[in-house]
């Protein structure tokens, strides 16, 4: 009878090789796996069940670009010869307490020391780490935050143009689809009738006025020294 079994994680996804050397890091999650079937390591013929966990760490290379780089996998437990209590006693720079949750570490800063490997073939390189011990206070302000390493990996998700919006040099956009399925025919551009103008006001005819002031004379001011009562328009 044959059985799906759920594949094993190998681990975090890490992206760009992380650059070697001692850097200030951030503990950026913390991944526990509980039953994981594993071959012995006296007989790799053999499995055996265990709990394990791994740790994923990030920080800023000198070129001003984040890295993460992952631990090794731990077996978890609290043997004082085992490698996960060597590692806590490391970067806490005092064996950790029984009873203590190790994934409260998770956003706190450590010094970390990352080597290079390459695999069997010669194909890969990998970024182990070899090395991690307590920040030391003077350099506690430059642990970064998980936030920094959210909005480096939030940016470099291409941002969509905004709605109603077209991009420069794409096609015009295509006439809506109402709910009938069948698309509107778009209006072809009606042509406007010429505006018409305004009659344009004949210059004045000289002769004319000269007529009309003959015929017309204006009327002069009633003087009372010498026009008549008869006349006053009062």
């Amino acid at each position: 009878m044959a059985k799906l079994n759920q594949p094993e994680s190998g681990g975090f996804e890490i992206g760009d090789l992380a650059p070697s050397g001692t850097h200030i890091a951030t503990c950026l999650d913390i991944q526990d796996q509980f039953g994981v079937e594993r071959p012995k390591f006296e007989n790799h013929n053999e499995k055996e069940t265990l709990d394990v966990t791994r740790f994923l760490f990030g920080f800023r290379g000198q070129d001003g670009r984040t890295y993460r780089v992952q631990s090794f996998e731990f077996r978890i437990s609290g043997s004082p010869k085992s490698n996960l209590f060597k590692f806590l006693t490391s970067w806490l720079g005092s064996p950790p307490k029984y009873g203590w949750d190790y994934c409260e570490l998770k956003g706190q800063g450590a010094m970390i020391t990352v080597a290079h490997k390459q695999s069997r073939d010669g194909s890969k390189t990998y970024a182990n780490i070899v090395g991690i011990s307590p920040v030391i206070d003077q350099l506690k302000t430059q642990v970064l935050p998980l936030e920094a390493f959210a909005q480096a990996l939030a940016s470099a998700q291409p941002q969509a143009p905004a709605p109603g919006t077209q991009i420069s040099g794409s096609a015009p956009q295509q006439p809506q689809t109402p709910a009938g399925g069948y698309p509107q025919p778009t209006m072809p551009p009606q042509s406007q009738p010429p505006a018409q103008q305004a009659p344009q006001a004949s210059p004045p005819n000289p002769s004319a006025s000269s007529a009309n002031s003959a015929v017309n004379p204006p009327q002069q001011a009633w003087n009372p020294a010498t026009d008549s009562q008869m006349d006053c328009p009062f």
